[in-house]
């Protein structure tokens, strides 16, 4: 009995003493980590994971704290007590920490909801008081996504309004409405960063869309009122592997990318990660095309358990034709016949696309006619571990970009500078002698431009892009997670630098429309009238000092080199009797050797402190609260000091979460606000006077105000059936201040003006959901109500008649042509889109085969929108896709069919943008 006793103690003992924990170390798309360091906190005891991600430790006992760290993700500690099986822990990249064991089991892969970019934090969906909208890298594989405008179809009420164009270095990348207020694609790993479009979906690891004014840790450099838009990159993990695909289809269609990771020089503790793309691809329509070399080279060195450093670089060189935007008329239906009424025309202007009669197949443009474009972005990320609770992390960014060639525009309206121009003329012809001489060549002038002012046509106008920008970063972190009483705190605190500098050499004029049209003779013979009829000396001087005039006015136009209807067709051959459908850049470029370089260059800086504390107040109760000042130092033109200035701005936000349901269900709500600084605007301003008709053109110095926002947001979010199911739903209600937008008295400039105030309000729905193991659901709703409801400007220009009824200049005025109407900019009310993948089984007929399919789509979009140049509406769209896929242990084969019904639809801001028509893609990866 007694060694029955003792046997079974030694057993015991023995049970006690060799427990052991089991489990594997994941990355946030459950993908394993190879060589993951899991260690007993305070001892030697531990193992790295194997190829699999597996672990397992030997010889403990009771309650012990796992110490879990891999090159490229943050170190996580977690509380455990052995034995325990089949734990699953999840790391996270760069500053991301997760606080918390993760059961194992499906990933929801189209479902991201854990993120330390967002609220510079490592913070859970459900404790977080603000909303995002994230695109995961298992979404844009399954809908072979191959650009980032794409990718952003997938986003929770955005709404894109223009293509990348490249025009300029620093915001050549596309415009997207998100809330009601346009925004860009300008951060990289929560930092500035110039992307035009150009950074591959291949080193994309997810999309963050951050909702709302965001200022308090962003700043007001890159964000817009509406939210940000933050690309999360790919980072080097321990281990070597990576992978090769190819993708083809309509269009000409061609990319090739790989992504390589590997261990440098034998080290164990540094890695280096490389993705690179090569992209070309023609338009959809008679001409256009896009090149694209981008590589991405990534170093993490992990110099002890404390300190880790990480080196990210991106270079991209692009070489495209600007894509195909109708400008439409903003003169408008009365303007527009105030003007002909002289010459006893009407005319009607176009309020919507079928009127217009666009033909969506023409690009106004050749394939001769480009822009090259250079980015170059770096950040140096230093991460060290304080102690137990605090984090230090170091980061400089910069952004370096350029933009070289020629850039178009396609503008309705345009003839009417040319109608005046003409009028004067006409007027000549009142003298017999004048035309005797004149009229067989002023007349044809005149009704040429009346027919070209009277229907849609478009002048095609270009000048010479040679500009570069650069950004420089400083940031500074400190990152806490600490108690105070029972209170638990995660805590931010920072301060952030920014420079900002442009260094412009573009080239915009017109030095040969008089050499090269009738007008050219006109204006000889005003300049030389004694060789046609005897005048005498008072009346050519005159007519030379008319010549002079025309000249000087001209020395303003743009260069123009034909006019098109929205067929494609020329329609001008009096004005521009060169004109060719198919432009040349050498035709250009023996142009634009005659043309002035506009020297220009800006620069300005922010200094910047932040705090953000996310108290726990119970375990179900989470409360945070934040304050940022900014410091904002305009040199605007360097040359001058008359558009310098200071402004210091402070930005609090507040949020409240309460956990109905611990885990699964939280309530919240939030106070959020924004500012953007607007830069000085050098303007030349052309605008109708109303006592005269006539054209008054005015260059000045425009100084704004910053916009500024307030956002008061509530809602409810939801991770239910172990991650499974995730649900989002808010009510946001946005007043900005000091909006900028385009003045509707400009008609062929975009002449800026600012707006007292702007209410944005609306509900977003988003849904993801992993029902069963293979079938992962995407689903979004977004309706906005954006209201202009105050149209007084403080800066708007306006000539009224004073008490004398003489003209005079007033400063400051209610724009009411823009009250109540819903601004350009917002887009459609309503946005939705839907993405459904379904993976077949293993051990069923189809395994390893998948399908997918969705849509998206929007309301319609009143592109122009004010009560002097009218309305006109782009038409509401619903787009249907659908692709196909086999995918084994090393490779995967794609098919897809975008616009599968051939869908007609357009998009625009101010413009008339067709989108492309039905395109097949297949694509095949290979992992390594």
């Amino acid at each position: 009995m007694k060694r029955f006793i003792l046997s079974s103690l030694l057993c015991f003992y023995s049970l006690i003493t060799y427990a052991q924990i089991s489990g594997n170390v994941i990355d946030n798309n459950n993908e394993p980590l190879v060589g993951a360091t899991v260690l007993i906190k305070g001892t030697s005891n531990g193992t790295d994971t194997d190829i699999d991600g597996n672990f397992k430790i030997d010889n403990i006992s009771g309650q012990q704290t796992l110490v879990i760290s891999s090159i490229g993700y943050k170190t996580k500690e977690i509380t455990i007590s052995a034995p325990i099986n089949s734990v699953s822990i999840v790391l996270f990249q760069g500053n991301e920490i997760l606080q918390e064991v993760v059961v194992a089991g499906r990933t929801n892969k189209f479902s991201r909801k854990k993120t330390a970019y967002v609220s510079k934090l490592p913070l859970n969906d459900l404790e977080n008081a603000q909303v995002y909208s994230t695109i995961t890298s298992d979404l844009l594989e399954s809908q072979i996504v191959t650009n980032l405008e794409d990718a952003l179809n997938n986003s929770t009420g955005i709404s894109k309004l223009w293509e990348a164009t490249g025009r300029a270095p620093g915001e050549g990348t596309g415009y997207f409405s998100v809330r009601g207020f346009a925004t860009q694609p300008k951060l990289v790993d929560g930092m500035p960063g110039f992307t035009l479009s150009a950074l591959d979906p291949s080193y994309i690891e997810r999309i963050e869309v951050v909702k709302g004014p965001s200022a308090t840790l962003f700043g007001s450099t890159e964000t817009s009122l509406g939210g940000l838009i933050n690309i999360v990159t790919k980072k080097p993990f321990k281990g070597e592997g990576g992978s090769l695909s190819y993708t083809a289809g309509s269009f000409g269609l061609n990319r090739f990318s790989i992504d390589f990771n590997t261990p440098m020089v034998n080290s164990d503790k540094t890695y280096l990660r490389v993705n690179a793309t090569y992209l070309t691809q023609d338009s959809f329509q008679d001409a256009g095309f896009k090149k694209t070399f981008f590589v991405a080279p990534s170093i993490t060195h992990k110099v002890n358990n404390r300190l880790n450093l990480s080196f990210g670089f991106e270079f991209a060189q692009t070489s495209q034709t600007n894509p195909s935007m109708l400008f439409v008329n903003r003169l408008g239906q009365d303007r527009l016949n105030a003007i002909l009424a002289p010459f006893g025309v009407t005319a009607q202007v176009p309020t919507n696309v079928e009127e217009l009669n666009v033909d969506p197949t023409k690009s106004f443009t050749s394939d001769d006619v480009e822009l090259n474009t250079l980015n170059f972005n770096t950040r140096s990320i230093v991460d060290y571990k304080l102690s137990d609770q605090w984090t230090s992390q170091t980061i400089f960014a910069s952004s370096y970009a350029s933009t070289r060639g020629f850039y178009q525009y396609n503008i309705d309206g345009g003839a009417a500078g040319l109608l005046q121009i003409s009028g004067a003329l006409g007027q000549l012809l009142a003298d017999p002698t004048l035309n005797a001489v004149l009229g067989s060549t002023i007349t044809p002038l005149i009704n040429e431009s009346v027919a070209l002012t009277a229907t849609p046509s478009f002048a095609r106008i270009f000048d010479k892009r040679n500009a570069n920008a650069t950004n420089l970063n400083l940031q500074q972190n400190f990152i806490g997670d600490f108690r105070i009483g029972d209170f638990r705190n995660r805590f931010v605190g920072g301060i952030d630098f920014v420079d900002r500098s442009q260094h412009s050499r573009n080239q915009n004029g017109s030095p040969i429309i008089d050499q090269s049209s009738n007008l050219g003779n006109v204006l000889f013979f005003l300049e030389n009238p004694q060789v046609f009829a005897p005048v005498d000396a008072t009346t050519a001087a005159f007519l030379n000092g008319v010549g002079g005039q025309i000249r000087g006015g001209f020395a303003g136009f743009p260069y123009f080199d034909a006019f098109l209807n929205a067929q494609g067709d020329i329609v001008s051959p009096i004005f521009t009797p060169n004109a060719n459908y198919d432009i040349s850049a050498s035709d250009l470029e023996n142009v634009f050797k005659n043309v002035p370089v506009n020297d220009f260059k800006t620069n300005s800086r922010t200094y910047a402190a932040y705090v953000s504390n996310v108290i726990n107040v119970t375990p179900e109760l989470t409360v945070n609260l934040g304050l940022r000042v900014d410091h904002f130092d305009q040199d605007g033109d360097t040359s001058t000091s008359n558009d310098d200035y200071t402004k210091t701005t402070l930005s609090p936000k507040a949020g409240l979460v309460y956990q109905v349901i611990p885990n699964e269900l939280s309530v919240f709500g939030n106070y959020q606000t924004g500012f953007v600084n607007k830069d000085p605007v050098v303007a030349t301003i052309t605008t109708i006077n109303p006592t005269t008709g006539q054209p008054e053109t005015n260059v000045e110095v425009q100084n704004f105000q910053p916009v500024k926002a307030n956002q008061f947001e509530g809602g409810i979010k939801t991770n239910l059936f172990n991650n499974r199911f995730n649900l989002g739903a808010s009510y946001y209600h946005i007043i900005a201040n000091n909006i900028t937008t385009t003045d509707p008295m400009a008609f062929l400039t975009t002449a800026q003006i600012d707006i007292k105030e702007v209410v944005s309000k609306g509900i977003e729905v988003e849904m993801n959901a992993n029902p069963f193991s293979g079938l992962n659901i995407r689903g979004s709703y977004a309706y906005n109500d954006s209201k202009i409801t105050d149209a007084f400007s403080s800066i708007a220009e306006r000539t009224v008649l004073d008490g004398s009824g003489q003209p005079v200049v007033q400063q400051g005025n209610e724009i009411t042509e823009l009250l109540n109407r819903r601004p350009e900019e917002a887009g459609p009310q309503h946005n939705y889109n839907f993405w459904v993948d379904y993976r077949f089984g293993e051990g069923t007929f189809l395994e390893n085969f998948g399908i997918g399919a969705g849509f998206n789509g929007a309301s319609e979009h009143l592109t122009i929108n004010n009560a002097i140049s009218g309305t006109f509406e782009l038409p509401s769209y619903t787009v249907y896709n659908t692709g196909a896929y086999y995918e084994a242990e090393k490779f995967r084969i794609g098919f897809k069919i975008n616009n599968l019904t051939d869908k007609v639809y357009y998009k625009g801001w101010s413009t008339v943008n067709a989108q492309p028509s039905r395109a097949y893609l297949g694509s095949i990866s290979y992992k390594f």
